[in-house]
């Protein structure tokens, strides 16, 4: 067996002596301080570098696109999406809260007045809204109806005797003397009543819009809210079932494949970046950081978290040994050691 020479066994010492020191920091109660002399030199740094020194918005708009434009998401992510949208719909928190727990009247109060300022939006949805063929349609059934309910109904058939009897033996002669004559005049009442609908659905829509003010539209809002705002979250059961929860998810995570790859989504998204950059482009990584409003406790709380589990859960499977020699090891057997070594005897 070839013997080994001096300096590589000075080198080998050396490496399992630098892994055991790292793996005594990484593990036991050197942890803790460690990370947080790591960390107060990482956000010394920061207040050193603005954004614009370390990213570009290129650099932030490929990778954005690449993750939200173009990546393929595997066949598991719509199972998973359908797994969770089932254990939300069942859970018992739904029984135990009521709609008022989640929004409270203060809030949906400012959310009405939010919306009562958007007036002129609220008149081109009445617009709409009441001057389409569905309303048309529908206020022509309603009268047509009435009509009918009144002709049957009315006080000549109800206050005189016999009124009823004749009405009915005049309605069987009718038939007989020109059979069809009632479907025409029933055809020719509802297209009457259609065209008269159509007339006044715009006077309709102005009537509205000048004697609903938003005092009233509010009212009718928070009576609506003082109904709903005691009933449980899980009232929504009898309406929306598991499976439909489930479709539904699925349907807008096939929207969302879709709208993302449109011309209109990458805009917003390169839009959003270039005004994200425009704003702290020239701020420093420290100020970006506060803004957002992420301390230095948090973070160091995150990591107290996270790290010694990780790392502990690393060094039980053998694994972290093996990670810091791959990173370690190279440098040992380079040379660069052994010519120290021969430098300094």
């Amino acid at each position: 067996m070839a013997k080994r020479k001096a300096g590589t066994g000075i080198a080998d010492a050396l490496l399992d002596a630098h892994v055991a020191f790292v793996l005594e920091q990484l593990t036991g109660d050197a942890l803790a301080p460690l990370l947080e002399e790591g960390l107060d030199a990482l956000l010394l740094d920061a207040g050193k570098l603005k954004l614009k020194d370390v990213v570009t918005p290129k650099m932030i708009k490929d990778t954005t696109r690449t993750y939200a434009v173009e990546l393929q998401f595997a066949g598991g992510l719509p199972e998973l999406v359908g797994d969770i949208a089932r254990a939300l719909h069942g859970h018992k928190i739904h029984e135990a809260t009521m709609f008022g727990d989640l929004v409270s009247d203060r809030a949906l109060g400012e959310f009405i007045d939010k919306l009562l300022e958007f007036k002129s939006l609220r008149e081109k949805i009445a617009i709409e809204l009441f001057s389409g063929p569905l309303y048309a349609e529908f206020a022509s059934d309603l009268l047509y109806h009435g009509i009918q309910g009144y002709l049957s109904n009315n006080p000549l058939t109800r206050n005189i005797p016999g009124a009823g009897s004749m009405m009915k033996l005049g309605k069987r002669v009718m038939n007989k003397a020109s059979p069809g004559l009632e479907s025409s005049l029933e055809d020719g009442l509802k297209k009457y009543i259609g065209r008269s609908v159509e007339a006044t659905s715009r006077r309709s829509v102005d009537y509205l819009l000048h004697h609903i003010d938003d005092d009233a539209i509010r009212e009718m809002m928070l009576d609506i809210w003082e109904r709903v705002r005691e009933l449980p979250v899980a009232s929504l059961r009898e309406d929306i079932g598991s499976l439909d929860q489930e479709e539904l998810f699925v349907i807008g995570y096939e929207h969302f494949q879709e709208l993302r790859r449109t011309d209109f989504f990458s805009t917003l998204i390169d839009a959003g970046i270039d005004s994200f950059f425009d704003k702290y482009g020239n701020a420093t990584l420290l100020g970006l950081i506060d803004d957002i409003g992420i301390s230095r406790q948090m973070m160091i709380g995150e990591a107290l978290r996270y790290a010694p589990p990780i790392l502990k859960t690393l060094k039980k499977k053998k694994m972290l040994d093996a990670t810091l020699r791959r990173y370690l090891e190279p440098f040992y057997r380079s040379g660069a050691v052994e010519k120290i070594i021969a430098a300094s005897s």
